[in-house]
């Protein structure tokens, strides 16, 4: 059973800029264990001195209520997604696949039904939507308990490319209904921000980014443990893929691209649904000996993994604003583990990546293009050296530890309403 809710108080020590406690009820719709943005926003509100709950989903043998880094994660139900972290699920069959949309709605709507129920009872001063599908849930708790609500848009959920024109359509009306009436919004870049503003007529959210918490410690290619996960010997240069293997996320053509490279091997660091299909592609492409599979790893572990790429690839395609407007945790975590990086040419990855010189952009539909930039890279010397040290001096500002200091400003503001 849950304690009552803290009472008010100021909090001492070196977060005392965060006026008063507050019990947080955050949802989420998948599991919180690979979540970065979700742990790193409960973490910090937690050591903050706030008491944080997130409202999630299991799936395997995850325990319906943990504790998680100071923050307790409340699954309410079993995730519907096939996430396949570990890689060993069974692909779904046609029957399954033809009945996912109903599937995935009821277990939307069921969700929100227990998680409704125990935000509710929670008592909370603050309830935190992640995602534009929690809002509504988070927004009804706030108001059976006349509580303050956040919205974190951590993309722009409505412009997702797999969403067909009805949810599209029903998902625009939910977010220009509620978006006016949380106490806070929050997002994840000032492109996204701005769509938000002018689309909904509400004042600019406040941008907290996804970079990835360092804890202070720094990553060298030499220590990495990458090239031993994935059998390479030094001397092969690494173009790195990491995170989900996702629809729109341009995968294909970058392993057609590794047809292309002068000398490079690409290592695809991931799981999801496209697995199977893109290890399929490599056969076909008779690339079997050039791009490289593995499992996703830890996120205590991910950067030090990282650091053993000599490049970091992001190419995602254009099929709509939210892909076109993206600045994925990948982006962030390449950089502070210095790694150059080669991205599609959108605005937000341009901003970092051609602004700061640390690395180049492509027409992601081109793999020709791929291949060139990550060969402009790895096969000029002088301008691999130049990306390396730029993205060395960039990297240090690229942290969670600066970043954070955003949300908890956000929490002091909800918290003196």
């Amino acid at each position: 059973m849950l304690s009552p809710p803290p009472s008010v108080r100021k909090i001492a020590g070196p977060t005392r800029e965060v006026a008063a406690a507050l019990r947080v009820c955050m949802f989420v719709i998948n599991t919180v264990a690979a979540d970065a943005r979700v742990i790193r926003e409960a973490s910090t509100l937690s050591a903050a001195g706030h008491e944080v709950f997130v409202v999630a989903m299991r799936e395997g043998r995850q325990p319906e209520r943990d504790a998680v880094e100071g923050f307790t994660v409340l699954r309410v139900r079993r995730d519907p997604v096939r996430r396949n972290i570990e890689s060993t699920a069974p692909a779904p069959g046609t029957l399954a696949r033809a009945v996912e949309p109903l599937r995935l709605a009821w277990a939307l709507a069921d969700y929100t039904v227990r998680g409704f129920a125990r935000a509710v009872a929670m008592k909370a001063g603050v309830y935190h939507a992640h995602d534009l599908v929690t809002l509504p849930v988070a927004w009804a708790a706030a108001r059976v308990r006349r509580a303050r609500l956040v919205y974190d848009a951590h993309e722009l959920f409505t412009e997702l490319g797999r969403l067909g024109p009805v949810t599209r359509t029903l998902l625009r009306v939910v977010e220009r209904t509620l978006i006016g009436r949380a106490d806070r919004v929050v997002t994840v870049n000032e492109s996204i921000a701005a769509e938000l503003s002018r689309r909904y007529g509400v004042a600019t959210p406040a941008v907290v980014m996804n970079f990835p918490r360092t804890n202070g410690r720094s990553f060298s290619r030499e220590g990495s443990p990458l090239r031993a996960k994935v059998g390479l010997p030094p001397g092969i240069p690494v173009v790195l893929y990491q995170g989900m293997f996702m629809p729109h996320r341009g995968l294909e053509n970058l392993v057609r691209a590794a047809r292309s490279f002068t000398r490079a091997h690409l290592v695809m660091m991931g799981w999801g649904a496209l697995l199977e299909p893109l290890r399929e592609l490599a056969r076909k492409e008779g690339l079997e000996d050039r791009v490289h599979f593995t499992g996703g790893v830890p996120l205590a572990e991910l950067l030090s993994y990282t650091a053993g790429a000599d490049v970091g690839a992001i190419p995602y395609r254009n099929v709509g604003l939210n892909n076109y407007y993206t600045s994925p945790n990948k982006l962030f975590e390449y950089c502070a583990a210095g790694v150059p990086v080669v991205a599609s040419r959108f605005p937000e990855l341009r901003k970092v990546v051609e602004g700061l010189g640390i690395g180049a952009t492509f027409d992601p539909e081109q793999p020709g293009e791929i291949a060139a930039a990550v060969n402009g890279l790895l096969d000029d010397a002088a301008a691999l050296a130049r990306a390396r040290a730029n993205v060395a001096r960039a990297g240090p500002r690229f942290t969670w530890e600066n970043e954070s200091a955003k949300l908890l400003e956000v929490y002091r503001a909800v918290g003196a309403r």
